[in-house]
């Protein structure tokens, strides 16, 4: 399986949905609501997602070539 670094900094305080960054997102513990799009999710499966989301970017532009064209 292939593994990529994901950095996840921020990804507590971000909305997986709408992408806002604010730090009073987790309510508590296990809570996460935004306050940008009123989603309620589990606080950790929020992060989650962000982390993925990151993994899956790393992933796509680690296949993207960066050899200049032949002419």
């Amino acid at each position: 399986m292939p593994l990529v670094f994901a950095d996840p900094a921020y990804t507590w305080q971000t909305c997986a949905e709408c992408g806002l960054v604010d730090k009073r997102g987790r309510v508590d513990q296990g809570l996460f609501i935004c306050r940008g799009c009123g989603v309620v999710a589990h606080a950790d499966r929020n992060a989650s997602h962000n982390i993925a989301t990151r993994g899956g970017s790393v992933w796509n532009a680690g296949r993207e070539s960066r050899v200049p064209a032949t002419p």
